[in-house]
């Protein structure tokens, strides 16, 4: 009798034992991982569209300073051919000579006041020295293919978008026998990018 009861209560526990080892998840634990996965895959996305934008962002930097190395490369060179042709006697210039320094003045000309000198400290000497970006001396139609603004990475006229380049010059400034130069590139909503250098003159 007593091993009767004791299958009884034994086949009781197991089948209450099935019971419980078979019960799904509630509806509040199912809802909880698609509040948490969907959170997850929202970050994901979110994620992955500012690498889109950083990558791009990268690209366009990159583009706008090629376009203004390659600018200040080029003014560098007509400023050195420029030189050599002014070393020589005028009656001996050839008709080559002269088309270097008619592109030496259309492009390397100080046009605009657009270099500020400050006296900081009031001592009498202009110790501060500024760029005022306002007006350029000069845009990318002043260049040798006289191609306007906008422009894209070629150097040729962009449809849409594209890169504004444009340059200013400073004739003996701040010291004497000096061209102070800078080309700026900007584009989209507010970004640029701007190289300097001196030429000697």
């Amino acid at each position: 009798m007593n091993s009767e009861k004791q299958m009884t209560t034994d086949n009781h526990q197991m089948k209450s034992w099935g019971k419980h080892s078979q019960s799904g998840f509630s509806m509040v634990e199912v809802m909880v991982a698609i509040l948490l996965l969907t959170v997850g895959l929202l970050a994901l996305a979110k994620m992955q569209t500012q690498a889109v934008a950083s990558n791009n962002y990268g690209n366009q930097l990159t583009e706008a300073t090629f376009l203004a190395q390659d600018k200040l490369e080029e003014l560098r060179l007509l400023n050195e051919c420029y030189l050599a042709v002014i070393a020589k006697p005028e009656l001996s210039w050839t008709a080559e000579d002269q088309a270097v320094v008619n592109n030496y003045n259309s492009q390397l000309s100080d046009s605009v006041v657009n270099w500020i000198e400050n006296d900081t400290d009031s001592d009498g000497i202009d110790d501060q020295f500024s760029w005022q970006l306002a007006t350029p001396d000069h845009t990318n139609v002043d260049g040798v293919l006289g191609v306007p603004n906008p422009i894209g990475v070629d150097g040729l006229a962009a449809s849409a978008g594209g890169y504004i380049r444009t340059w200013y010059v400073a004739d003996n400034k701040p010291l004497t026998k000096a061209k102070n130069l800078r080309v700026r590139i900007t584009w989209g909503n507010g970004r640029e990018v701007t190289l300097d250098t001196v030429l000697s003159q």
